[in-house]
């Protein structure tokens, strides 16, 4: 029986209160060890019929939140963004949140895009530990869906844990002898992004040199992601459970397209099931990273906002130096729990990085955070608590490598919506001569774990040629703070 009823032009409107629990089993470097994103109570309230919005509401509630004005100067948070369908059809769609009229629970801040995609949660003020937002709200201007105020509708809320990233210079290259590291000029030595400016490329001191991964000539442009702008990065690489209720969320011929040759997902669409929830999934592509960024109200990484987000603001680079800030790694050999959402490091005990290992295969994200004990080169978190950049599936990321690459800009995400053909709509994402792979995976060599290796950026333009399905790729999605 539907609950909610509003009265609107003597028609009895029934909006059905839909309760979504989506389970995202992840890990954290800051204390503990699952943060197990969760929303619930999602429902359909305060029907606005001359406006023609209605209030969904919703709880979310995730571990090891944290909010500091003091060094990193971050914060985590989470993505919400909310699909609908009308009664009787399987076209999910998504819904457009107001800028104004929403509520955030006590303790937490919203943060809405111009685009109206979503919206940010996070901490109001500073804090660490767990949170627990209940009684959410959020305008969903339904009429500028095309939605009449007499329709019936079922929700989704999706909700995926993120870090935001603050604006400021640092340092691409180490200064070290990783393969096609950036440097400055031909010197030895890092260049420093100081601002948002177009970047020139070149072999003389003060331009960007890509080091034979790329040519040293014209410019990055204004609009290019080259990390000095703040953005929102997720916390975790896309996860298997992640990437099957994007599957089940578009139509059976879309999801048919990227689902080809996908062992980690088993079933029949609209009900597809993650083998491993809780691992990171390795059998992407540029097509299908780009298709769910555009599904989810996301964008692909760019290489730049790949070493910002991993050696942090102004912070001195560190020759050949890994994600966590220094030049040690440890490879995971064995697991606890293998196969359960509880997996954990087993041996050696000092692991930190899912990277020419001996298992075998992806693990559980953020897999190396200890419940006690834990710190940055431990839990193999970059320097703002990004967690598994440099190990467990290779990044797929947009590269400065080819002209495709340098033509992407840092202003358009997705909409919610994919081309009949099952791509992303957004022409710009679909040339797979614009990715390539950054940080290593667990069959790949320790080195190119390392934040400035980008021996693997030229993987799709000049080494397979075309848009391979491989044994190894993941990537994670991001966003601009606009």
């Amino acid at each position: 029986m539907c609950r909610d009823r509003f009265a609107a032009n003597n028609k009895i409107i029934c909006m059905k209160r839909i309760y979504l629990i989506l389970m995202l089993f992840s890990t954290i470097s800051i204390s503990t060890r699952a943060n197990n994103i969760l929303v619930t109570n999602a429902n359909i309230s305060g029907q606005n019929t001359t406006s023609h919005f209605s209030l969904i509401n919703f709880d979310v509630a995730w571990e090891n939140s944290w909010r500091t004005s003091t060094n990193e100067s971050n914060y985590d948070g989470a993505w919400i963004f909310v699909k609908y369908r009308k009664n009787g059809t399987t076209d999910w769609r998504h819904c457009t949140i107001a800028a104004t009229g929403n509520t955030p629970a006590t303790g937490a801040s919203f943060f809405i895009p111009s685009d109206n995609k979503g919206a940010f949660i996070y901490r109001s003020a500073d804090g660490i530990g767990s949170v627990n937002y209940t009684g959410n709200k959020l305008q969903w201007n339904y009429g500028a869906d095309g939605l009449l105020d007499n329709e019936t509708v079922e929700i989704r809320v999706f909700a995926v844990e993120m870090v935001y990233i603050p604006q400021g210079s640092f340092q691409l290259g180490s200064g070290g002898t990783e393969m096609y590291n950036f440097r400055n000029g031909t010197a030895q030595a890092p260049y420093l992004v100081a601002s948002n400016a177009a970047i020139n490329m070149g072999t003389t001191a003060g331009t960007l040199n890509p080091n034979g991964a790329g040519t040293a000539t014209g410019t990055l442009p204004v609009a290019f992601p080259k990390g000095f702008n703040a953005f929102w990065i997720m916390k975790y690489e896309v996860s298997q459970q992640q990437y099957a209720d994007f599957l089940n969320h578009i139509d059976a011929a879309r999801a048919t397209v990227n689902a080809a040759h996908l062992g980690e997902i088993n079933g029949t669409h609209p009900n597809l099931v993650a083998q491993q929830p809780e691992r990171a999934i390795i059998s992407l592509n540029t097509a299908r990273l780009a298709a769910h960024a555009d599904w989810s109200g996301l964008r692909p990484m760019t290489e730049l906002e790949f070493e910002k987000a991993s050696r942090g603001y102004n912070t001195p680079a560190v020759p050949n130096e890994f994600v966590w800030g220094n030049t040690q790694v440890f490879p995971l050999q064995t697991v606890n729990d293998e196969n359960l959402a509880t997996e954990s490091v087993n041996s050696p005990v000092t692991a930190n990085a899912n990277v020419n290992s001996q298992l075998g295969r992806a693990a559980r994200t953020g897999i190396f955070a200890r419940s006690t004990g834990s710190t940055r080169a431990l839990s193999g978190a970059t320097y703002y608590g990004v967690m598994n950049m440099g190990d467990n599936a290779n990044e797929i990321c947009i590269g400065v490598h080819t002209a495709p690459g340098r033509a992407y800009t840092e202003s358009v995400h997705g909409d919610g919506y994919l081309a009949t053909a099952g791509t992303s709509d957004i022409t710009t994402w679909t040339d797979f001569n614009a990715y390539g792979w950054r940080g290593g995976a667990f069959n790949s060599s320790t080195n190119v774990g390392r934040t400035s290796d980008r021996e693997s950026i030229i993987t799709y333009s000049s080494l397979y040629y075309q848009d391979a399905v491989t044994s190894a790729a993941g990537g994670r999605l991001v966003r601009t703070a606009l």
